[in-house]
């Protein structure tokens, strides 16, 4: 079996098998692996959205002021090498076959010794804190998969510092039914005599979160009370970040990360360099430097002007208000608008398609299942959708949907593909492959 069926032989998170949470199994398996993730400086980031753009502002940033960082994130979106980067560059297979195969040998011994399997997140969390060590970075930005406390990353004992972007109610039969629960789980990366920043902002989760940072003896950083503002121009052709601290001059920025919801991202990154300032030191003309050439794909992502074409993994209501606010801000920009769409089925449409009812403009959508094996089945797409009254055509797959959005939008109108990560890179390598055919026929 070589190293991609491996890895996509595991159990996943929704499979039947189930997700059984708790650290011993990761644990074990590290100790089989000489413990690599001991002695790493990490910042660690939790957060129902967010923490995947606020890790990429802050890994693209130290690595300008020359550090050597490493990356850890998820899901990857054009090959699974992704998520675990040094210095910007994937995991080479070569490497990653290496390291795979002690893995895999530390899960034998850990399923002969302790009957016990790990999961599809425990073994990549292992493999990459494995690669890490190999590899020695300066600083490691290490995102968490799901939740907090006993997410696989939550072995690290002592880090630089810890950031929870932001909570909103997702996967509540695990994580718990409301903002405060949610909170809890995400508090749990909070360590002893340690540095917490948040920009969460429902008061009984700042509640908890402020309650377990004390509790652990760490410093607490609300960051809205770091800010007098922190604000967006939130067009989707281009992003200028403002902040401005108590007793200091505005400072602006130009993002090359779309959306006013990078504006808190950003802040949250710059406000954790500040901390980290005096061993970890960052000048201005850095960060501005990093800032205009972040590469985070299939997030608010502009891969066409005319017509205007964005591809987001918005996948949760939150996200899709975020969205929807960032369609608004920009509305005298395009014409019509349409949406390729496709989500997966554990996901909460209705609150979805509340957000998508909200815009002053109506959306055509055009549905399609995703490749996922947890993608919603199109004939309950399609009863949802029809429900609303929304405008729509159904198609057998996204490549299909995305040609014919691409086909029908006039060169002033906005198409967006959204949904998930599957919905955004399927529709995305279909309408960029359509453009270049058609510009190869201009030549």
């Amino acid at each position: 079996m070589d190293l991609f069926e491996y890895i996509n032989s595991l159990s996943l998170f929704g499979s039947k098998s189930g997700y059984n949470p708790g650290l011993d199994r990761i644990k074990r398996l590290l100790h089989y692996l000489g413990n690599p993730h001991q002695d790493l400086n990490v910042i660690h980031l939790a957060g129902t959205n967010g923490k995947g753009s606020t890790a990429a502002i802050l890994e693209r940033i130290y690595r300008e002021a020359g550090f050597k960082t490493a990356l850890y994130s998820s899901p990857h979106y054009f090959h699974f090498n992704e998520r675990i980067k040094i210095n910007g560059r994937a995991c080479s297979t070569y490497e990653l076959t290496e390291i795979m195969d002690e893995v895999r040998n530390a899960a034998a011994k850990l399923k002969s010794e302790n009957n016990l399997e790990p999961s599809f997140f425990e073994i990549v969390t292992a493999a990459a804190f494995k690669y890490f060590k190999q590899h020695e970075p300066e600083i490691v930005i290490l995102e968490t998969g799901l939740g907090g406390r006993l997410d696989a990353t939550n072995v690290i004992k002592k880090p630089l510092l810890s950031i929870i972007t932001n909570i909103s109610l997702e996967h509540r039969k695990i994580l718990g039914d409301n903002a405060a629960q949610i909170a809890a789980e995400k508090a749990g990366i909070i360590k002893e005599n340690s540095k917490v920043i948040t920009a969460v902002k429902q008061a009984e989760a700042l509640k908890v979160i402020k309650n377990k940072t004390l509790e652990k003896n760490s410093k607490f950083i609300d960051l809205k009370n770091e800010y007098e503002f922190i604000k967006s121009c939130g067009t989707l052709k281009e992003n200028i970040i403002s902040l401005k601290r108590s007793g200091e001059e505005v400072e602006n920025y130009r993002l090359s990360l779309l959306g006013e919801h990078q504006a808190e991202n950003t802040a949250l990154a710059l406000r954790a360099i500040e901390e980290l300032n005096q061993d970890f030191s960052v000048n201005n003309k850095d960060i501005k430097t990093a800032l205009k050439n972040i590469y985070w794909p299939g997030r608010m992502e502009k891969i066409s002007e005319k017509p205007l074409v964005i591809l987001d993994a918005a996948h949760n209501q939150a996200a899709f208000k975020e969205l929807a606010k960032n369609i608004t801000n920009s509305s005298s920009e395009f014409k019509n608008l349409h949406l390729i769409f496709s989500i997966l089925r554990d996901k909460d449409l209705e609150s979805i398609l509340g957000e998508i009812l909200k815009l002053k403009q109506q959306p055509k959508f055009y549905l399609a299942e995703n490749t996922s094996f947890r993608s919603i089945k199109i004939k309950d797409l399609e009863r949802k959708i029809k429900s609303r009254n929304f405008q729509y055509e159904v198609f057998n797959n996204l490549a299909a949907a995305s040609s014919r959005a691409l086909k029908n939008a006039d060169k002033d109108d906005l198409i967006v593909a959204a949904g998930s990560f599957n919905t955004t890179f399927e529709a995305g390598i279909e309408i960029m492959t359509k453009k270049l055919e058609v510009e190869n026929n201009y030549e």
